[in-house]
């Protein structure tokens, strides 16, 4: 990521990443909720939902990585945390240099 239209783009495939962690880590918690009261439908339920978000959490930080919009270290962390909290960690790491790059192509220094 070197251009601010780079950045751009990164930020625009960030917000897809933030928005199916923070779905993921509800799912977890509600899972693990119904998991402590033993309820046995909910825990089918929400385990195959926070199942089927987490390979879509995966596959775009996959694909964001593939497509060299930022470094395999964002898809291991993501997997070793098992998810939300590798992903809204590294999130957040890269918009801070996306963000650095869109200032310094406007002059802006105003949010480093």
């Amino acid at each position: 990521m070197q251009s601010a239209l780079e950045a751009q783009q990164v930020l625009r495939w960030l917000m897809i990443v933030r928005w199916i962690a923070l779905a993921d880590l509800i799912l977890l918690i509600v899972l693990l909720v119904a998991s402590f009261a033993n309820n046995e439908e909910l825990v089918q339920i929400f385990g195959l939902t926070h199942g089927i978000v987490f390979l879509a959490l995966i596959a775009i930080v996959g694909i964001g990585a593939l497509q060299k919009l930022w470094s395999w270290w964002f898809l291991v962390a993501t997997l070793i945390t098992t998810g939300p909290p590798g992903a809204l960690v590294g999130e957040v790491l890269i918009v801070r240099k996306a963000k650095a790059i869109l200032a310094t192509s406007t002059g802006d220094t105003s949010d480093r």
